[in-house]
């Protein structure tokens, strides 16, 4: 052996690259198979604990500026996390979109209105910070799940919510109602526990409800998931008649809950059908 080199034994050496290989794996999965990244957590968009969201982005975004879905969780409007996304920030952020996930309010603390405040103000923080996180605000589209579902067509349908943080709800690019109520008169009435939520006026209820503004013309094009029993057939015939451009989806074998923890996936023919529609209802309108 020459002085001044070392010569590694064999078993040495064979050890050193399998170190190095799974760490090049493992380094190489992170980078590349998750697809997303989680570009900030908890940023506020009011002064409440409650009103924060999580950005996820591509990892390349090449210094464009990427459509914008926003994303409302669902749990009862008193309940749920803008952590509960499952696979949506991966798949979405693979198919080139930023993906917001956002808290709001929650009831007993806030009312219907307040929490449908919280949503047109989260809206407006990512309209108001396109810029800086090369957003395109011209293509910013909502999701919601359940009651989150139900505060985003609120938000779209009625125009006050908007209008009140500056905005109009022709900005916004369409809509994904993962079977959120859309007749809450209807809905109270079956599941009576809700009255802790919206009390025990009826036209509250109605106020409340996204189908009394379904006539409303220029709504962003909607897409509903459900099942068939939220009143969606009057609310795609109302919202039709005036002109809005709308479609749905029925749902046959996930649940609820399934519904939304399934999107973005392909764990079975029905995830992969719905997963399928969302994606085409978004590339017709970004």
């Amino acid at each position: 052996m020459k002085k001044g080199k070392i010569q590694l034994k064999p078993r040495l050496l064979s050890f050193n690259v399998f170190c190095i290989l799974i760490l090049g794996t493992a380094f190489y999965y992170f980078q590349h198979a998750s697809g997303q990244e989680v570009k900030e957590s908890n940023l506020k968009y009011g002064n409440n604990p409650k009103q924060t969201l999580d950005i996820y982005t591509p990892k390349n975004q090449n210094g464009e500026n990427l459509p914008v879905i926003i994303y409302a969780h669902g749990g009862g409007w008193r309940g749920g996390d803008k952590k509960s996304v499952s696979d949506k920030p991966n798949f979405f952020t693979e198919n080139g979109y930023a993906f917001i996930s956002i808290n709001y309010r929650l009831s007993p603390e806030a009312s219907y209105r307040e929490m449908a405040n919280d949503v047109s103000n989260a809206i407006k923080w990512v309209y108001d910070n396109a810029d800086n996180y090369h957003f395109d605000r011209t293509k910013i589209n909502l999701i919601g799940h359940s009651a989150g579902a139900h505060l985003i067509l609120l938000v779209v349908t009625n125009p006050h919510f908007l209008s009140n943080v500056g905005l109009s709800y022709k900005l916004i690019n369409s809509v994904v109602d993962i079977e959120g109520p859309l007749d809450l008169t209807d809905f109270i009435k079956r599941f009576g526990t809700y009255k802790k939520v919206f009390g025990n006026d009826q036209k509250v209820w109605e106020k409340a409800s996204p189908i009394t503004y379904a006539s409303n013309k220029d709504l962003p094009p909607t897409l509903l998931i459900d099942h068939g029993n939220n009143g969606i057939g009057k609310f795609l015939d109302t919202t039709k008649k005036s002109g809005n451009k709308v479609a749905s989806f029925k749902a046959r074998t996930l649940s609820h809950s399934e519904l939304t923890e399934l999107l973005g996936t392909s764990k079975n023919e029905e995830a992969t059908n719905m997963t399928n529609a969302v994606i085409k209802f978004l590339e017709k309108y970004n």
